[in-house]
């Protein structure tokens, strides 16, 4: 998920040594990666007793959308999470789409819900600046959270 692996000798690769803007936007990313663990537990829960995925393509949440079959560039976790990240350096903004039958919430922190905003369905095109990732919550889906904390143990 986050882990990094290096060897004495090599590189450093600690997000603070590629100074404060990496920094924050690093600690930004692992504060909504911490607030959704108890998602992802969940997730993975029901992928032990039950066989379900936990990082899944869009269409198999929206098999009859055609239009999703060929996303390759987007991901949900569970049902309730979309996720589309941005791959090509030095893009601002993404063409990301929303399958119609679905409610859609633009989220850049999840536990502060003036932040959620309603989406149009169907392709958008979406700002995407370095430090946020573009994450939409699909309506009528219940995605339990945490405060983020410095580590796991105290983020419980």
């Amino acid at each position: 998920f986050s882990r990094n692996h290096n060897a004495l000798g090599s590189i450093e690769q600690d997000p603070g040594v590629f100074g404060e803007e990496v920094a924050r936007i690093v600690k930004k990313v692992l504060e909504i990666r911490y607030s959704l663990l108890p998602y992802l537990y969940t997730l993975f829960y029901d992928h032990n007793t039950q066989g379900n995925t936990v990082a899944r393509p869009v269409w198999h949440e929206f098999p009859r959308d055609n239009v999703t079959w060929s996303i390759d560039e987007q991901f949900m976790w569970g049902q309730g999470l979309l996720i589309s990240p941005v791959l090509h350096q030095g893009d601002k903004h993404l063409y990301l789409y929303l399958p119609p039958g679905a409610r859609w919430y633009t989220v850049t922190d999840f536990l502060d819900l003036t932040t959620f905003s309603e989406s149009l369905t169907g392709w958008q095109n979406v700002s995407a600046p370095l430090d946020e990732i573009p994450l939409h919550l699909r309506g009528g889906v219940a995605i339990p959270l945490q405060n983020p904390a410095q580590n796991t143990v105290l983020s419980r």
